[in-house]
């Protein structure tokens, strides 16, 4: 009678390691499937970054194109530069206040100055005045602000 509770035992062992093994294996299939979806993701978030990068290293590029030939003028093209670079990823900005100073100045000048509806819901002499800052700030910057945007140039040319 022993020998029966034996092999009764034996095939209930047999079958809980058997079932143990199936879940075990599930587990390890389901963690390989994990990791793949997390580098699948990984991936993508890597490549719609280097995709952002390029966005805004083109953008800063075709801005600074304009302000070299005059055709925007110095304060906006500072203004947008300013907020562009401080897009990019931190180990490609670097100290940019020293790097660029005269797009820093200029922007620290024009960036509280009320602009669209803001800007046309102010009185004639507050926006007179606040033009007059900002044309005074790109006449006396524009040789710096232009030393700023023929770095910026050679830093992102297209290749």
């Amino acid at each position: 009678m022993q020998i029966p509770w034996l092999l009764t035992l034996l095939v209930l062992a047999a079958l809980t390691i058997a079932g143990l093994a199936f879940y075990a294996g599930k587990l390890l299939w389901l963690l390989r499937q994990q990791k793949q979806q997390h580098a699948q993701q990984s991936s993508k978030e890597q490549q719609q970054q280097l995709k952002n990068t390029l966005y805004v290293e083109q953008s800063i590029f075709t801005i600074c194109k304009a302000v070299d030939a005059g055709q925007c003028e110095l304060s906006e093209g500072a203004l947008r530069v300013w907020v562009l670079l401080n897009r990019l990823p931190e180990q490609q900005q670097g100290p940019l206040a020293e790097d660029y100073p005269g797009i820093f100045q200029m922007y620290q000048t024009v960036k509280d100055i009320p602009t669209h509806q803001a800007r046309k819901q102010q009185d004639k002499q507050t926006i007179s005045q606040q033009d007059k800052l900002r044309l005074q700030a790109e006449l006396a910057l524009k040789p710096q602000i232009l030393d700023d945007t023929t770095k910026l140039l050679q830093r992102f040319k297209p290749a």
